[in-house]
């Protein structure tokens, strides 16, 4: 007799809830804050595009190099700057990528950590 006292009073205390839910009045979605000016202008963007675009091909092209792994590291904090709207930032790891690609010796990045 308790099971069944504990499971119509679940079962009461659930409908409850869900009925509260629904009658709920619907609030609509806050308005999103009006975007900010681009600063970056569209040429810069697009050498930021070009460039990275160029360190990928390369990186495909010397999978076997033994700084592969600090050029893809250095790429992709490329990407994430580029994405961000920094392309001057972006255009610099991408060129310290291509060096790292581009020399036989193995070393390893100055530092792809931001300021």
């Amino acid at each position: 007799m308790r099971t069944w006292k504990s499971i119509a009073s679940s079962v009461v205390f659930s409908m409850t809830l869900c009925s509260a839910a629904f009658a709920a009045p619907v609030v609509a979605p806050a308005k999103a804050p009006p975007a900010a000016p681009a600063t970056v202008t569209p040429s810069a963007a697009a050498d930021c595009h070009k460039l990275g675009g160029e360190v990928s091909a390369l990186i495909d092209k010397e999978a076997g190099s033994p700084n592969i792994a600090a050029a893809r590291s250095l790429f992709q904090v490329g990407i994430m700057d580029c994405m961000e709207g920094d392309s001057d930032d972006a255009n610099d790891h991408y060129r310290e990528a291509k060096k790292l690609l581009s020399s036989d010796q193995p070393k390893t990045p100055a530092s792809t950590a931001r300021p």
